[in-house]
């Protein structure tokens, strides 16, 4: 069971929604990764063709298509989300994403941008894990952390492991965040996921794309996969709103 604090808490309006969550990205990952052993050996004679591999993997984009949707939502109404991680990402009972857990988000305002379009903001926020260098580093940041983070995440997502797992504190500090270190991408992945993890993660915050980009690029690649009639299907509004909105 999850709490949803809408509205205010000092107004009249202010009140609290329950909804059930029946799945976090945490168990989702364990489950992917059970699933594609299962698409060896004896599976795998029967999947000549490699129709259950190629849904496991679209699921996968689709999963990460509704959080970016969820992503640039947010960013839109100038809310960076600042804890991105699989415990902080769940499934409903139709298996739509839901974003939880706004402790850390922060709502930013245009006229308190720096000259170079960053903001002074709290370091240190967030899981390590996920957590982009400059903030890190306790350097002013903007939405860009948010991309990085979704990065990580996404990387999680195809490599079913877990990143940086042999890093204790000290060693990611050094690795990661001074000297720049990331996950191992998979060269059998197809380009356009990894062309997105690397520009998500880069260190020059400018190289990173934008959560609307990275949306339209997850589209394309559910096009790709599944053919023009479901990526058209997809409505980006609607999945935002039940990724995203009923959160806030």
């Amino acid at each position: 069971m999850r709490a949803m604090a809408v509205g205010d808490p000092h107004k009249p309006g202010f009140f609290v929604v329950l909804d059930r969550l029946y799945d976090t990205l945490s168990s989702k990952i364990d489950k992917w990764k059970k699933e594609k052993s299962k698409v060896t050996g004896v599976s795998k004679l029967r999947d000549m063709k490699g129709n259950k591999k190629k849904e496991l993997w679209l699921e996968r984009v689709l999963v990460a298509y509704d959080l970016s949707s969820a992503l640039k939502y947010l960013h839109s109404l100038n809310i960076l989300y600042r804890d991105l991680k699989p415990d902080n990402i769940g499934f409903d009972v139709r298996g739509d994403v839901k974003l939880f857990d706004f402790g850390l988000s922060r709502e930013v305002h245009p006229e308190d941008k720096m000259a170079d379009d960053l903001y002074r903001l709290s370091g240190n926020t967030g899981s390590l894990r996920y957590m982009a260098p400059e903030v890190a580093k306790e350097q002013p940041y903007n939405e860009t952390v948010d991309v990085y983070s979704f990065g990580i995440l996404m990387w999680q997502m195809f490599a079913l492991e877990t990143p940086f797992s042999g890093l204790n504190l000290k060693t990611h500090q050094e690795n990661v965040v001074r000297n720049g270190a990331r996950p191992k991408i998979n060269p059998s992945w197809d380009s356009i996921i990894s062309q997105i993890l690397v520009r998500c993660w880069s260190e020059n915050i400018s190289e990173r794309p934008s959560m609307n980009e990275i949306c339209e690029t997850l589209r394309k690649e559910v096009s790709v996969k599944s053919g023009e009639q479901e990526a058209n299907d997809l409505d980006i509004s609607s999945r935002t709103d039940k990724s995203a909105a009923e959160e806030l």
